[in-house]
């Protein structure tokens, strides 16, 4: 008789919340000294956090969870979080140059049907814990002509006139342009012609 080989069960994925607590005892237990700046450990999930981000989030390519990555961040995540961050958090967190937290939150809750955003996650177990938004996926008006994309001459480039268009319309306060500005394909499986073709992703690192 051949003898089957039995499949392996894969691990399941532990939440965020339970990633997030275990990180937050290490660090608290541990004797490794905090930096001054510190504003102690876990307030994310003390805000809740952990339960509205846990659908957006995936796992790092090397497996470390002290930095977790998440995509896909729309209209009713965006409603979610812009209470427990708070003002002070949305006004001032930002990646480097680019938009702040809450003008990109709320761009995406003015505009449910063209703008998703992405990012990540420092967790409990670091000084620095934060949600920081590195980038958004947008629906233009019309298709542009971008140098990387099309490998153009820097005069047939369109990237100034869509990086324009992007701020002015979803109303976002960077104050660089994207380090990449990139056509896109649409986060809407159903969308397939007409202007829903027209996603491109700018991502400030």
């Amino acid at each position: 008789m051949r003898q089957q080989t039995r499949r392996p069960v894969p691990p399941r994925r532990r939440t965020l919340r339970e990633d997030w607590e275990a990180s937050r005892d290490r660090r608290i237990g541990s004797s490794a000294t905090h930096d001054t700046w510190c504003r102690g450990h876990g307030w994310m999930l003390d805000a809740g956090l952990a339960e509205i981000l846990d659908p957006l989030v995936y796992e790092d390519a090397y497996g470390d969870t002290s930095i977790r990555r998440f995509t896909g961040l729309d209209a009713e995540v965006a409603e979610r979080l812009l209470e427990p961050l708070g003002a002070d958090y949305l006004g001032k967190e930002r990646q480097n140059d680019g938009p702040t937290m809450g003008s990109v939150l709320r761009a995406v809750l003015a505009h449910p049907d063209e703008v998703r955003a992405h990012g990540y996650i420092v967790g409990p177990g670091r000084c620095d814990e934060r949600l920081t938004v590195e980038g958004v996926l947008f629906r233009a008006d019309r298709e542009y002509l971008l140098c990387s994309t099309y490998g153009l001459r820097l005069a047939d480039c369109e990237c100034r006139e869509l990086f324009g268009w992007m701020r002015g319309r979803l109303d976002l306060d960077a104050r660089v342009s994207p380090t990449e500005l990139d056509k896109w394909f649409s986060p809407e499986p159903e969308a397939t012609e007409g202007p829903a073709d027209h996603w491109y992703r700018a991502w400030w690192t």
